[in-house]
């Protein structure tokens, strides 16, 4: 019997504009393939794989009908919210072994990855895996970057005199 796999899609960085197309257009009844190709404008056979994503991370049913979780995704306030609730539910597996798998730098997540799916780790699914709960990471967490070293010395040097 194969394994089962954490989620994952070969073309990762389509996710990001996947996501952005779907806050922007009107929910469809199925999400279909050619919702897909003709209505969100995504026509490589490698964008196919996002389907079974959304079913796996929980915001498309079997069927292909979107969830409640898929509604909550496309609300801007709570997008980022629908994202992490997805995450730990399609990637369960690597959140039971690391309660702090969505902290992890990439050699850590791909070494998780690599110990649940018993795959090495620079296997093309492994790095698949990694680069797809990446990209769903950087989409359900804010992005808050933090001031370079040399300016925060700069800015403490002017607020303690």
């Amino acid at each position: 019997m194969p394994a089962e796999y954490p989620p994952f899609m070969f073309g990762y960085g389509a996710i990001a504009p996947m996501i952005e197309k779907i806050q922007d257009r009107d929910v469809p009844e199925i999400f279909s393939h050619d919702y897909l190709r003709f209505t969100l404008g995504f026509a490589r056979e490698s964008d196919r794989a996002f389907i079974a994503l959304a079913k796996r991370i929980g915001l498309l049913t079997v069927e292909g009908k979107p969830t409640e979780l898929y509604n909550e995704l496309r609300k801007p306030r709570q997008a980022q919210a629908a994202l992490a609730k997805a995450m730990q539910l399609g990637y369960a597996a690597l959140y039971s072994r690391n309660a702090n798998a969505n902290e992890l730098p990439r050699k850590e997540l791909g070494a998780l990855v690599a110990e649940v799916t018993g795959l090495e780790p620079g296997h093309a699914t492994a790095r698949a895996v990694v680069g797809t709960f990446l990209a769903l990471r950087d989409l359900a967490s804010p992005r808050v970057e933090a001031a370079p070293v040399e300016n925060r010395r700069k800015e403490e040097r002017r607020g303690g005199r």
